[in-house]
């Protein structure tokens, strides 16, 4: 399957290190012509994220969740490139605008 990450700004070494002290990261993937955004935390800020939105608002959600070790340019591209494998982007709608998370 082909498709492309469209990583939110041009990174560098810096940058990446401040994505990766955050825990998250917003990024669209394309393909056939559409875009959806994938939401990538690490475990502990998606814990800290689920806490505050349930306490909040009752309630989580997620539209495209992808959970990786620690958010890295090398974990999100070896996950989206293994879950695109699997189909995982086979079986959501792609197209329209991306819609953006609020963590």
């Amino acid at each position: 399957m082909d498709f492309r990450i469209e990583w939110p700004a041009p990174m560098d070494e810096y940058d990446w290190a401040i994505q990766e002290d955050k825990g998250w990261l917003d990024v669209l993937v394309a393909r056939n012509g559409g875009r959806r955004v994938v939401e990538v935390y690490d475990p502990v800020r998606l814990a800290q994220s689920v806490t505050s939105e349930v306490g909040r608002l009752g309630r989580f959600t997620a539209g495209s969740l992808l959970v990786v070790p620690s958010v890295t340019r090398e974990n999100i591209e070896s996950a989206i490139s293994a879950i695109a494998d699997e189909g995982f982007f086979d079986q959501m709608r792609c197209g329209g605008t991306p819609e953006a998370s609020s963590h």
